[in-house]
C-alpha cells in the first residue's frame, strides 16, 4: 500500500472530492488527482498537514494499509469502550448500593434472590424438557448416547450460564442503574455572590435518563451467537425430518388401497411438511438477520395444523373399518409341534402361556400356535431346563413387509405377538412337570433367602470386630499409660 492509495481511501471515507482536499491543503486540484494516481509527490510540509488533519502518523500515511490501521484502532477503541463501560456499570451500582438506606438494601439483596432463583427454576425446566427431547431424538437415529448428551449437557449449560448472567445484568439495569443516580455534593449561592458547594448526605434519586452500557450488548451479542448456533441444530434437525416426511410421503402410495386411511395419511404428511417449511424459513430469517413475514408465517403455520387435526380424524374414523385380527385359528397364524422323550426331572421355565392337555402318549408333545411372521425353537440348557422361545422370523424381510402391506390394504391389522403353546402327555407326566417346576423356585427362593441371611451375617460379625478393634486400641492404650507411669 502506497501514499497514493492510502490518499485516495482517506479522501473518500472522508467524503472528500479532489477539488475540496485540495482547499483544504492550499494546493490545486490537478496535484491531488497526481498524488492518487502516483505522478507526482507532496511536499513534507504537505506530508505532516495531511497527517495532523487525518489524525495519522508519517508511517501510517506512507508504508501501511490505511483500512487495517482505521480497523485496529476502531477495535482498540471497542475494547476501552467495553472495559470502561463495566468498570463503570460496576461504580455505579457500588455507589448505588452504599447510598441506599438499610431497608433498601435488604430490599434490593431479596429482590436479587429471588430474581436469581426464578432464572435457575426456568433454565433447569427448560433444561428437562430438552433433555427428554433429546433423549428421544438419539433413540430414534440410534446415535453414540454418552457422547451426544454429554455435548449438549456442556453447551447448554454454557448456554444457560451465558443468557442468565445476561437476563441477570439486564433486569438489574432496567431496575435500577436506569432510574436512579447518587447526588453527592449541592452548590448553593450566598450573599457575597460566591458558590459554595455543600455537603449533602448521598441519597438516591430517579433519573430519566437511560443509560447504555456497551459490555451488556457484548453479551447480549454472544447470547445471539448461542442462540443462532441451537438455530442451526434445530435447521439441520427439520432438514433431516423434512426428508423422512418425503420418503414417507412417497411410501404412503403402497397402501392406497386402505382409501379413507390413505387420504388422511397423505393430507397429515403435507400438513407437517408445510409446518416443517414454516420452521425453516423462520428460523432462516433469525440466523441471517431477516424480515419476517408474521402475518403470512403465523397464518400458514395454524392452516397447517388444523389440516393435520382434520387429517387425525380422518385416519381415526377410518380406523373403524379395520379388523384387529388376534384368533389364533385365523388363517395369519400357524403350527409348529415337536416331540421330546419324558424325563422324570424335566423342567420347564415358565407356564406363561402354556396349556396342558391330558392324552395316553408318555413322550410330550410340544405345539405352538405362533404368527406366520415368527419362529418356534425349544431350547434346553445346561442344567436341563427347557426354553420356549418365539422370534421374528429375518430371513426375507421383503416377503414379510410385503405381506403386511397386502394385510393392512385388506384392512387387518394382526396382532402378530400372540401365541399359544400346547403340551400334551399323561396325566402323572403333567404332575411331575408341574411339581418340578413347583420345588424349583422353592429352591431358588430358598437359596436367595440362605444368600441374603448370610449376608446379613457377616455384616453383623463385620460390626462386632469393628467393636472389638476399639476395645483393643482402648486396652493398648491403657497399657501404654502405664508404663509411660511407671518409667
Amino acid at each position: 500500500m502506497n501514499l497514493a492509495d492510502n490518499l485516495k481511501k482517506i479522501r473518500k471515507d472522508n467524503n472528500l472530492s479532489q477539488e475540496q482536499l485540495a482547499e483544504k491543503l492550499g494546493v490545486s486540484r490537478q496535484s491531488v488527482s497526481k498524488w492518487e494516481s502516483n505522478l507526482a509527490y507532496p511536499e513534507m510540509d504537505k506530508v505532516l498537514q495531511i497527517c495532523q488533519m487525518f489524525n495519522l502518523n508519517i508511517d501510517e500515511l506512507l508504508n501501511q494499509d490505511i483500512k487495517d490501521v482505521k480497523e485496529t484502532k476502531e477495535s482498540k477503541s471497542n475494547v476501552n469502550k467495553f472495559i470502561d463501560d463495566f468498570l463503570s456499570y460496576i461504580t455505579k451500582t457500588f455507589d448505588m448500593f452504599s447510598s441506599m438506606k438499610f431497608k433498601t438494601k435488604i430490599k434490593c439483596i431479596f429482590e436479587q434472590l429471588i430474581l436469581i432463583t426464578l432464572l435457575i427454576i426456568f433454565f433447569m425446566i427448560f433444561g428437562g424438557i430438552l433433555d427428554v427431547v433429546l433423549d428421544k431424538f438419539i433413540n430414534v437415529i440410534d446415535l453414540p448416547y454418552y457422547f451426544i448428551h454429554n455435548l449438549f449437557e456442556a453447551l447448554y449449560i454454557l448456554f444457560s450460564l451465558v443468557s442468565g448472567i445476561l437476563l441477570y445484568l439486564h433486569i438489574f439495569k432496567i431496575r435500577y442503574l436506569d432510574y436512579y443516580t447518587v447526588v453527592k455534593n449541592k452548590t448553593y449561592e450566598t450573599d457575597d455572590k460566591i458558590k459554595t458547594p455543600e455537603k449533602l448526605e448521598t441519597i438516591i434519586i430517579r433519573d430519566i435518563e437511560h443509560s447504555d452500557y456497551r459490555f451488556i450488548k457484548g453479551l447480549l451479542k454472544l447470547t445471539l451467537s448461542i442462540l443462532k448456533g441451537f438455530g442451526i441444530f434445530a435447521a439441520l434437525f427439520l432438514l433431516f425430518i423434512l426428508v423422512l416426511q418425503t420418503i414417507t410421503l412417497t411410501l404412503s402410495f403402497v397402501i392406497i388401497k386402505t382409501g379413507l386411511f390413505f387420504i388422511g395419511l397423505f393430507i397429515f404428511i403435507i400438513s407437517t411438511i408445510v409446518l416443517n417449511l414454516v420452521l425453516l424459513y423462520v428460523i432462516y430469517n433469525l440466523i441471517f438477520n431477516k424480515r419476517i413475514d408474521k402475518f403470512k408465517s403465523c397464518i400458514t403455520f395454524i392452516i397447517s395444523v388444523v389440516i393435520a387435526g382434520i387429517s387425525i380424524g380422518i385416519m381415526l374414523i377410518s380406523i373403524k373399518d379395520f379388523d384387529y385380527v388376534k384368533d389364533l385359528n385365523s388363517k395369519y397364524f400357524i403350527e409348529d409341534e415337536t416331540i421330546i422323550p419324558m424325563r422324570d426331572d424335566i423342567l420347564i421355565d415358565d407356564f406363561y402361556k402354556v396349556e396342558f392337555i391330558e392324552n395316553n402318549s408318555n413322550d410330550i408333545s410340544i405345539k405352538c400356535i405362533h404368527s406366520y411372521q415368527y419362529k418356534f425353537e425349544i431350547n434346553t440348557a445346561s442344567d436341563g431346563i427347557i426354553y420356549f422361545d418365539t422370534y421374528q422370523d429375518d430371513t426375507n424381510l421383503l416377503d414379510i413387509l410385503r405381506k403386511n402391506i397386502e394385510d393392512f390394504n385388506d384392512k387387518k391389522i394382526i396382532d402378530h405377538d400372540n401365541y399359544k403353546i400346547y403340551i400334551s402327555t399323561t396325566k402323572d407326566n403333567i404332575e411331575k412337570i408341574k411339581n418340578n417346576y413347583k420345588k424349583y423356585y422353592e429352591d431358588r427362593n430358598n437359596y436367595y433367602e440362605d444368600l441374603n441371611n448370610y449376608e446379613n451375617k457377616i455384616y453383623e460379625l463385620k460390626g462386632e470386630i469393628s467393636k472389638k478393634d476399639e476395645k483393643i486400641k482402648e486396652l493398648e492404650d491403657i497399657i501404654e499409660n502405664y508404663i509411660k507411669t511407671k518409667e
